[in-house]
């Protein structure tokens, strides 16, 4: 089923809207929330898609997949909604269902970028249904791509000893099963080369840029762009006053990559030591009803607690619930929610892999431990636990200061700047 809004164009857009106008045509797939929530790409995209608003000579359309997260009043584009035909729970109806959509989206795409008539095809993510859908769109109406490129998959267990450095084998090493490893190294380098075929590669960090690089992909086409978060909305969040009912949280997609399952370990240790620690992990993903199990395998029913997906504002009040962020992922090219958890004044304990070096390094309420150390991440946790009210006080202040230098509007001009390398390509 299809369904196609087309917001209005105010008469002061029009107004501004003098001289060539760049015609951006998007590709914006982002999945059910059985795969997972509003994720770190979407709501970049959403926010800096706000920004792009507020300038002259921009026309955007774009397809994205149903249901639509571009409802806010603040956007004016053109867009067109494509349903997944199928919906399941595991790997590979999810898979199929992607297969499925990137057909439809490759042939919705022409018919669009026949009326629009865009310069540049633009992906804001570098998951496979963006990509393959713009690289196919963009060589079919002869455009230039331009892509943004959250994170790629590289392997941050060698430093731990893992002997087998391959990306399969990292996949293998966090005990996904041989068809879903064989499956996702794949995609992995599917995506590598549509990335290698690309002409422009927005990225969010310096690492992604050097991983790209190493993977072969030419210097030249990259950019490096960076991030942000709604700061403003954590801090009068803030304001209020609210007890702390979770001793820590997680936030992030349940899957093996995200750590959660480390997390659990971590977490069967600190209940011995406290018998009344309270985690809450919140996201939704295909391992969730794995997480289920470990929780009551484990006996941590009554020290763990799930919650799905929610609203920007839900997760604030959530976040300001908690003492502690914990953050044991594998595979970062940024870290957002490391970076919403500071802006809300907490104290973060996660894996020290390159992407949170880069960015939360030298924030000094953010704790990186070794990689699948978990006594360094019990200990960390409980050393936080026992701080007292002055040094927590001054966890917080650090944390929100951190967080502050984050802006939505430095990271669009950025992208609008590389994007408009195309005006005149048409």
């Amino acid at each position: 089923m299809e369904q196609k809004t087309v917001s209005q164009v105010s008469s002061s857009e029009k107004q501004k809207r003098k001289g060539p106008v760049l015609r951006i045509f998007t590709i914006f797939f982002h999945p059910n929330s059985v795969v997972t929530a509003m994720g770190g790409a979407e709501k970049r995209f959403v926010e800096t898609l706000k920004f792009f608003n507020k300038k002259g000579n921009l026309e955007i359309t774009v397809l994205e997949s149903a249901p639509s997260l571009l409802a806010d009043a603040s956007i004016v584009c053109k867009t067109c909604s494509l349903r997944s035909s199928l919906h399941g729970k595991g790997w590979l109806s999810t898979y199929v269902s992607w297969i499925l959509w990137i057909a439809r989206a490759s042939v919705k795409s022409l018919s669009l970028a026949h009326v629009a008539r865009p310069s540049v095809v633009f992906v804001p993510n570098n998951t496979l249904p963006n990509l393959i859908s713009g690289y196919t769109a963009s060589r079919i109406l002869g455009l230039p791509l331009c892509v943004v490129t959250h994170h790629i998959d590289v392997p941050p267990l060698r430093v731990s000893g893992l002997k087998n450095h391959s990306i399969y084998g990292c996949y293998r090493s966090i005990e996904y099963s041989r068809p879903v490893s064989l499956v996702k190294t794949l995609a992995f380098y599917t995506m590598l080369s549509l990335l290698k075929k690309s002409n422009t590669i927005i990225t969010v960090s310096n690492f992604t840029a050097e991983a790209l690089k190493q993977n072969g992909v030419s210097k030249t086409k990259i950019h490096v762009s960076g991030n942000a978060i709604d700061a403003n909305l954590a801090q009068n969040i803030n304001s209020q006053t609210s007890k702390k009912t979770y001793h820590a949280i997680f936030v992030g997609r349940i899957a093996k990559e995200k750590g959660v399952f480390d997390l659990l370990k971590v977490w069967k240790e600190i209940a011995k030591v406290r018998k009344d620690a309270k985690l809450l992990l919140v996201g939704s993903g295909l391992e969730l009803p794995c997480v289920k199990e470990k929780i009551a395998t484990s006996g941590l029913e009554n020290n763990v607690l799930l919650r799905g997906s929610c609203s920007d504002k839900e997760l604030h009040n959530l976040l300001n619930s908690s003492r502690i962020f914990i953050f044991p992922s594998l595979f970062e090219g940024w870290g957002l929610a490391v970076a919403e958890a500071l802006a809300c004044g907490l104290p973060v304990v996660a894996y020290d892999i390159p992407a949170l070096k880069e960015v939360f390094g030298n924030c000094k309420s953010v704790f990186l431990v070794p990689v699948k150390n978990f006594e360094s991440m019990t200990s960390t946790v409980l050393d936080i636990l026992d701080a007292g009210e002055e040094e927590l006080h001054e966890l917080s202040y650090c944390s929100k200061t951190f967080s502050r230098q984050f802006n939505w509007e430095n990271v669009a001009e950025k992208d609008l700047e590389i994007i408009r390398t195309f005006e005149n390509t048409q």
